[in-house]
């Protein structure tokens, strides 16, 4: 009994050691094939990683370019007079900033059909997909619509949204003559001026608007917030 036991260990020790040359055998392949030539090497050649060397001292930067961009940053225009005076459009209470032009009631009615009744309404009482412009005369009452009619305090405000906003598709495209002939159209049917009043850059900053006085007047002095 002790002697079979004896071959049945041995038999298991030579198993494991039969294994482990096995495993040992995948795991380094052999210089030389079958045959005794030297394995084809990879169609790659020998895949051998090596470490990024570590920067030996501290990085500098590229040189600069030998003509550099003019500016700070290296790029854009110097702005000229001209390019200044283009983006320079607003104008003040006083009208200061509105320029030569003139316009009549009865062509701004030309302007405002083709220019501003798709969004405003046909007459501009409407509204739409802008606000109405028009409604009774007199000042603002609270619970009403706010319109160039009753709630703008300044009749050269006027020039400075449409000039720089409308037409909502193409803003800024309307000439001086159009601009003061369609304030002039909505400043008459809100009832504020005649039909034959003409607006220009003279006549347009005298229009008394009727909420001007509901608001607190800080031009030309410089306004200032309502605190102690």
């Amino acid at each position: 009994m002790q002697a079979r036991k004896l071959s049945l260990l041995t038999g298991l020790l030579a198993l494991m050691l039969l294994l482990g040359g096995c495993t040992l055998s995948s795991a380094t392949p052999s210089a030389t094939t079958q045959g005794g030539s030297p394995p084809a090497a990879s169609p790659g050649g020998p895949q051998t990683v090596t470490a990024s060397p570590s920067p030996s001292g501290p990085l500098t930067p590229a040189p600069a370019p030998s003509a550099p961009a003019p500016g700070l940053f290296g790029f854009g225009t110097a702005a000229t007079d001209a390019s200044i005076a283009k983006e320079n459009i607003d104008v003040a209470p006083d009208g200061a900033g509105l320029p030569a032009g003139k316009g009549m009631p009865a062509d701004g009615a030309n302007v405002y059909i083709a220019k501003c009744a798709s969004c405003h309404g046909a007459t501009g009482r409407e509204g739409g997909i802008g606000p109405a412009l028009v409604s009774e005369p007199g000042p603002y009452k609270p619970g009403t619509p706010r319109t160039i009619g009753s709630y703008w305090p300044h009749a050269t405000t006027l020039y400075d949204y449409i000039y720089r906003a409308m037409p909502f598709d193409r803003p800024g495209s309307l000439q001086p003559d159009d601009l003061y002939a369609v304030i002039a159209y909505l400043l008459n049917q809100n009832q504020i001026i005649g039909d034959t009043e003409e607006m220009n850059a003279t006549t347009l900053p005298k229009v008394k608007m009727p909420s001007q006085d509901q608001f607190k007047p800080c031009w030309p002095v410089e306004c200032r917030p309502d605190v102690p």
